[in-house]
């Protein structure tokens, strides 16, 4: 990849936070800027779902009087950089301001940071800085990364310390962006910066600033990146070309990469998963590796049908590992929350995603500015319906193995990750679990029901045909039907047809639960969950299957009691 296409890149995601596109020309006058900022002030305010979540009202007020006290005398580059700065209190990694609208001509340092173990490495930069490349940068005009990402934290839309790093890698290098918070003066025309070698040697670059048109008109040779020098790119290098793809990686390992959160019309998931299904049951692989590392979100329910499949070869006794780490964010990092639930291996590094997190945004412009910007329009509580979420909170999501991609593996061509998998004996999660009988009663639609469930892992687990029964006469009714030749439970709306044994009494005492290979389907749709075996029946997670039915599923904590609403929607 060229440096130019890279550093422009980086550029466009950081500085336009959020890729949002550009608009036209401001309108400079006081009242316009007045306007605007009232505008942007009502709309977050008013229609994120709780914009005070981690700011207060004061706040806000002492920014929008600080913004206003300017308005006649900033830039326009200056007002943007305010009116992120009044977004970014929402703390909310999915709300905020594009200041790329306000960029007429930036000025730049050819400098591209990224972070491996631990440090900030030069991976980019002038071809005269080509032996530098590598090495980790220790200032920029005398201050060191940490004052440089404190200084700029501000302006920064992020909800856990991977997001605030990502963020700030992709802005550093804009000098109109240092200026702003006092990094350099403004205006000069060679900025200093330290590199350290793995010998502690230091040498000082004295970079040259460019402007954008400058920078446009470069040949692509006066400048180079780690990715054009390394000795070889690994097969897993990220395809932007594609949504999603498989490789053989040789040894009974199939890999998947899952690069956006979306379908690709050229080849529909449908057709793509058949083909993973093709494979993952020919026998030939016990290692599948599903990796989100460079995935930014989308649309989490793509994934479905490959999470459904993902459960079902854990089931076989087959091992599954989710990559993931700081470019997982948003329904990337739903997905890896969801891959871990169903018994996944998570390797990488944390996420740049939260567990818990605002999302589903809706875009917004200024009246006059043109300047654009979102808000998210919900609270996504993973915690509450997965149990890989439930210790975390509004934060990354951590690795079952910490693996990260060194500098050296990137040079020499491999992906430091991947070649930790291939290299290790398959994780297997154990597939038996104690089952106890839970104590917990059920309501349905305001009437108590007398379905048993076994607790296993904390979470309850009923018999299918026992839940058929009690939703029996309410808007979620279903039937189930068993096709014992190929081994596949099917669910369907209508009237439940008895086949004996329901609601009978569970036996007392442990028993042990086995993870179940049988494959469950509502109507066309698979059933993603864990589900057991005990004392030869199936017995599911009663939120699994009410997502599927789409129906509400509460606790009452008071009253040791599930309660059920068939009326409203499984997510309020």
């Amino acid at each position: 990849m060229r440096v130019k296409q890279w550093l422009a890149g980086c550029l466009s995601a950081a500085v336009v936070l959020g890729c949002l596109p550009f608009a036209g020309a401001a309108d400079d006058t006081a009242q316009a800027r007045q306007e605007d900022l009232t505008y942007l002030v009502q709309t977050l305010t008013g229609n994120h779902p709780d914009f005070y979540a981690n700011t207060t009202e004061q706040e806000v007020e002492d920014k929008t009087a600080e913004i206003e006290a300017g308005l006649e005398d900033m830039s326009d580059f200056d007002f943007a950089i305010e009116l992120s700065e009044l977004a970014a209190l929402a703390g909310d990694s999915h709300t905020m301001i594009s200041v790329g609208n306000a960029m007429q001509d930036y000025h730049l340092i050819i400098m591209a940071p990224d972070w491996y173990e631990g440090r900030w490495v030069l991976s980019g930069a002038e071809k005269a800085y080509q032996d530098c490349i590598g090495q980790e940068i220790v200032s920029i005009n005398g201050h060191s990364m940490d004052e440089l990402m404190q200084a700029l934290e501000p302006m920064i839309p992020y909800d856990n310390e991977v997001r605030l790093r990502r963020q700030f890698g992709g802005m550093v290098y804009v000098t109109e962006i240092l200026q702003h918070y006092g990094m350099v003066t403004g205006g000069e025309e060679r900025l200093p910066v330290v590199v350290r070698a793995a010998d502690g040697t230091e040498t000082t670059l004295d970079m040259k600033v460019y402007s954008a048109s400058e920078y446009a008109a470069l040949d692509p040779g006066a400048y180079v990146n780690a990715s054009r020098l390394r000795a070889a790119a690994p097969v897993t290098e990220p395809d932007r070309e594609v949504c999603y793809k498989l490789l053989d990686l040789g040894g009974g390992t199939l890999y998947m990469q899952y690069n956006s959160c979306r379908e690709d019309p050229n080849h529909p998931m449908d057709e793509f998963a058949a083909e993973v299904k093709a494979k993952l049951e020919s026998g030939d692989y016990t290692k599948f590796i599903i990796d989100l590392r460079n995935n930014g979100g989308g649309s989490d329910g793509v994934l479905y049908p490959i999470t459904y499949l993902a459960q079902q070869f854990i089931a076989n006794g087959n091992a599954v590992y989710v990559l993931a780490g700081e470019g997982t964010f948003s329904s990337a990092l739903i997905n890896t929350v969801q891959l871990k639930d169903v018994g996944a291996t998570f390797v990488g590094t944390p996420t740049g995603g939260s567990v818990d997190h605002f999302g589903a945004v809706t875009a917004f412009e200024l009246p006059n500015s043109g300047i654009r910007g979102q808000y998210s329009n919900k609270f996504i509580d993973l915690g509450s319906y997965y149990e890989a979420a439930g210790p975390y909170g509004v934060e990354s999501f951590q690795p079952d193995i910490q693996v990260e991609q060194t500098f050296a593996d990137y040079m020499d061509g491999v992906d430091t990750a991947v070649q930790y998998i291939l290299d290790s004996a398959p994780v297997h999660p154990e597939l038996t679990k104690p089952a106890a009988v839970s104590s917990a009663r059920m309501v349905v639609d305001g009437t108590p029901v007398a379905a048993a469930a076994y607790e296993i892992e904390d979470s309850n687990y009923f018999k299918l045909r026992d839940l058929a029964v009690v939703f029996t006469g309410t808007n979620a009714a279903f039937n189930v039907t068993w096709d014992s030749a190929a081994q596949k439970i099917t669910l369907t709306a209508g009237v439940y047809e008895p086949a004996g044994g329901e609601l009978e009494p569970l036996t007392g005492g442990t028993q042990t639960a086995t993870r179940a290979t049988a494959d469950v389907y509502v109507d066309d749709m698979p059933l993603v969950g864990k589900a057991y075996e005990v004392g030869g029946n199936h017995y599911f997670k009663l939120r699994d299957l009410c997502f599927m039915l789409g129906v509400s599923v509460e606790w009452d904590g008071a009253a040791q009691t599930i309660v059920i609403d068939t009326s409203k929607p499984y997510i309020q």
